[in-house]
């Protein structure tokens, strides 16, 4: 038969197939958990051979299974008529081995394809037909055309597990917010603003003074500090009269408020005119509102396995310069 001079029908959309077939799934899972009642335990294999025989079983039979039988949805081939056997198990095949490919992006085509074939109807030459009240096929003067919403739907249903994809990586090998709590870091780093830490900073180039680091609490595994590099590894720290020394050297601060002074506290780690030598893959880290910080001055250094993040940059509420 001429296929260009058949009667055209109305097909399925994207969302009734999607619904059938979470019908489908919820009886075929209830049949499973039967016979695993039954104490019949069930492979990966023999669990994908039930699904197959389902669908194909059922199409070949009655042209729809359960599921789309409840929504008046039938499976017919190009000619608008009931599947072989053979025809409805390649579907099924199809379906399982094609259309399941690259993010199921066989399965999400049928909003953007004007026949509303996915990519195994494509290849078994299928059509998913809509049904009347009266259960008969429903006349078409003219393929529907794509509309605005189904192209959207396709975007956001394709772009939504991408970007997922990539965040989800991206949180927990490169990149990840934190907030700034408090005023330790004043009047650099204020509370409320919101930065996006750099996790790959610290592992692949060496950590310098200066650096803006999130560390883990000693106090507190649960909680995280944010912190400056003061003292590298081998370097001498010293406090003399409420400033940095290093190696003997007066450490220029640039970056604090005028008048800041570093006080060490009765019972602390580090006292007054005491030098302490920084360890191998340890560092003296301090606060930026010293008078508010809890640091190394107080809990002693900070090893580079507890160092988590490096701060990269602001992108809320930075109503604030930083350093």
């Amino acid at each position: 038969m001429d296929n260009m001079n058949m009667q055209i029908y109305k097909k399925v959309g994207f969302w009734e197939r999607l619904l059938a077939y979470i019908i489908d799934i919820v009886i075929i899972l209830a049949v499973i958990f039967l016979l695993r009642f039954l104490s019949i335990n069930l492979n990966g294999f023999l669990t994908f051979l039930i699904i197959i025989l389902y669908n194909t079983l059922f199409l070949w039979n009655q042209g729809a299974t359960i599921g789309k039988k409840l929504l008046r949805i039938k499976v017919v081939d190009s000619n608008y008529q009931r599947l072989s056997f053979g025809k409805a198990l390649g579907r099924e095949l199809f379906k399982d081995i094609i259309s399941s490919l690259l993010l199921n992006l066989g399965y999400l085509w049928v909003l953007i394809d004007q026949k509303k074939q996915a990519w195994h109807d494509k290849v078994a030459k299928t059509f998913v037909v809509k049904l009347g009240q009266d259960g008969n096929l429903i006349p078409l003067q003219s393929e529907e055309t794509v509309s605005k919403g189904r192209r959207v739907s396709f975007v956001v249903i394709l772009v939504v597990p991408l970007l997922f994809l990539g965040i989800v990586p991206f949180y927990l090998f490169v990149g990840s917010p934190v907030q700034i709590k408090g005023s330790a870091m004043d009047p650099n780093y204020t509370n409320g603003q919101y930065y996006m830490t750099n996790k790959m900073a610290y592992r692949s180039s060496e950590l310098r003074r200066g650096d803006v680091i999130i560390l883990i609490s000693p106090k507190n595994s649960n909680i995280n500090y944010v912190k400056r590099i003061i003292g590298l590894p081998g370097e001498k720290v010293e406090i003399r009269q409420g400033q940095v020394y290093i190696n003997d050297t007066l450490l220029n601060e640039t970056y604090l408020a005028p008048g800041t002074t570093t006080n060490t506290w009765e019972g602390g780690f580090l006292k007054e005119g005491v030098s302490v030598i920084v360890p191998a893959d340890e560092y003296f880290v301090l606060g930026d509102n010293r008078l508010h910080s809890s640091d190394s001055r107080e809990w002693g250094f900070t090893t580079k396995k507890d160092i988590v993040s490096k701060i990269w940059f602001c992108y809320y509420s930075c109503n604030q310069s930083s350093n």
